[in-house]
């Protein structure tokens, strides 16, 4: 099959030139890569293009006039809809598929406005259906009404006897899993949104769907105690749970996953059976109160083998130290395989430099830091004075295979460039600091700078005599590194 960039260039060729039938693959400077494609093979080849540019390419040439007709990919998203009337949308999507002559749709993609259209969505699932789609998307939405108002469109049972979808994304649809289903046995990646997702639902799946690979549920309902169990299922890799606002709790048992991606308030995860997991983000939104270190305490036993780790300050609250019996506690705890952190500043009530140190030091062997400060400032009052300055200033600890830090939204205020002097001081072999100013259109206090006299003061903090320094605005950052994750993927 031709790639990408390979359908590219031939397209622009053939359209600059209309009618000519020489077209060049591969690099179009050079003539003796020519070759002469006839109709039929460049149907083939456009017909793996999204349906909206196979439209726009035969209003460009007639050559490609019914091209169209033979498009492997039904994208009817809002990109698709953008200048069409409700009843236009629907027009054109009941004429490609009367029309479709291709023998098979590789993917079906639709984001609709459903109140009143079942039949319509129904005969448009079915024709897709019968044409083997492997990756299946409707994301569905009624115009004025709330999820909890009602009206998730109820998807129909021959979804669940196809054998052919290996993708399946759902939005405000009305997912009704039974116990034994004919279908979805090659079912790899399921993404939920806007579903009432029930014990059962789950249960369901894992019993059925035993090639599973990647379940992302986020902004999904009812889902009180998640329990993922996976114990006969040999792929299952990547767990994502996000914006779920009544979850209390998540039990995990899943010998094979390797990432956990998990936003949302704090609530109690349980880890049973994870000894693969390597790829964790942890993104807990503020507390109304302080973050209890009973909270987050087994997550840093349980993940000590993880190696990239997204969290919040809320979670770095939870391992604070704390008085017991009298004493002021840390906590013992150890992430020796972790060579990327990345933090996110935000929400954070209590969260001093101290907090930050106290963690990185139980981290000795990581190569990127990324800290995201945003609109964060440092609450540094009596507490920070009387016990965390001092025990900020005698930390001690290197840092040896840090390569690279990068800070977003630093605003030159001196408790950041505390916590800068220390991680350049503790890091030996550190190749590059990157300072990312915030967003000009935040209000945001930022202190007026003299960036000369500021690399001045670098040169007596660094550890590393070959660091390089750089400064960028929030809309010019040019440095080409950046975190695993971003804050949120959905």
């Amino acid at each position: 099959m031709a790639s990408a960039e390979i359908v590219r260039q031939t397209l622009i060729i053939e359209i600059s030139r209309k009618r000519v039938k020489r077209l060049y693959l591969g690099n179009t400077s050079d003539t003796n890569h020519s070759v002469i494609l006839p109709d039929d093979v460049l149907d083939k080849i456009l017909a793996f293009l999204p349906i909206k540019k196979a439209m726009q390419i035969g209003i460009l040439s007639s050559r490609f006039n019914h091209s169209w007709i033979f498009s492997r990919r039904l994208h009817f998203d809002n990109d698709f809809a953008r200048g069409r009337s409700p009843e236009n949308f629907k027009s054109m999507v009941n004429k490609v598929f009367d029309q479709h002559a291709g023998s098979s749709i590789l993917s079906f993609r639709l984001s609709f406005d459903a109140d009143g259209e079942g039949f319509l969505v129904e005969k448009w699932i079915k024709k897709a259906i019968e044409k083997g789609v492997e990756e299946l998307e409707l994301l569905f939405y009624v115009i004025g009404i709330n999820f909890e108002g009602g009206g998730p469109v109820k998807l129909i049972s021959d979804v669940y006897d196809v054998e052919s979808i290996k993708i399946l994304k759902l939005s405000f649809c009305q997912l009704d899993l039974p116990p034994e289903f004919k279908g979805l046995h090659f079912l790899s990646t399921l993404v939920l949104r806007k579903i009432i997702v029930t014990p059962t639902l789950i249960d369901n799946l894992f019993l059925n769907c035993l090639l599973l690979e990647t379940l992302d549920i986020a902004q999904c309902y009812r889902i009180f105690h998640l329990k993922i169990s996976t114990q006969n299922l040999k792929k299952f890799k990547e767990l994502k749970v996000g914006d779920c606002p009544e979850i209390l709790m998540i039990d995990i048992d899943a010998p094979t996953l390797h990432a956990i991606h998990y936003c949302g308030h704090v609530c109690f995860i349980k880890f049973t059976n994870i000894p693969e997991v390597k790829d964790v983000m942890l993104n807990f939104g503020p507390s109304k109160g302080f973050t209890g270190t009973f909270q987050v305490r087994n997550l840093v036993y349980d993940l000590y083998n993880i190696r990239v780790l997204t969290t919040t300050s809320t979670f770095l609250e939870g391992l604070t130290p704390k008085f017991m019996g009298g004493t002021l506690t840390e906590m013992q705890f150890s992430f020796w395989n972790l060579i990327e952190f990345h933090l996110i500043m935000e929400g954070a009530m209590y969260c001093n430099p101290y907090d930050i140190v106290s963690f990185l030091k139980n981290c000795q062997y990581l190569e990127k830091i990324f800290i995201d400060l945003k609109d964060f400032n440092f609450v540094c009052g009596p507490y920070w004075e009387l016990r965390n300055r001092q025990a900020f200033e005698q930390s001690h600890v290197s840092f040896h295979n840090l390569k690279f830090i990068k800070l977003y939204g630093f605003k030159f205020q001196k408790d950041e460039l505390l916590l800068v002097k220390f991680l350049l001081g503790s890091a030996p072999g550190l190749e590059k600091l990157v300072l990312i100013t915030p967003n000009k259109s935040r209000r945001v206090k930022v202190v007026t700078l003299n960036l000369q006299g500021f690399y001045q003061d670098i040169q007596s903090w660094k550890a590393s005599s070959r660091v390089e320094i750089a400064v960028f605005e929030h809309s010019n950052d040019r440095s080409s590194v950046s975190p695993m994750h971003s804050k949120t993927w959905y």
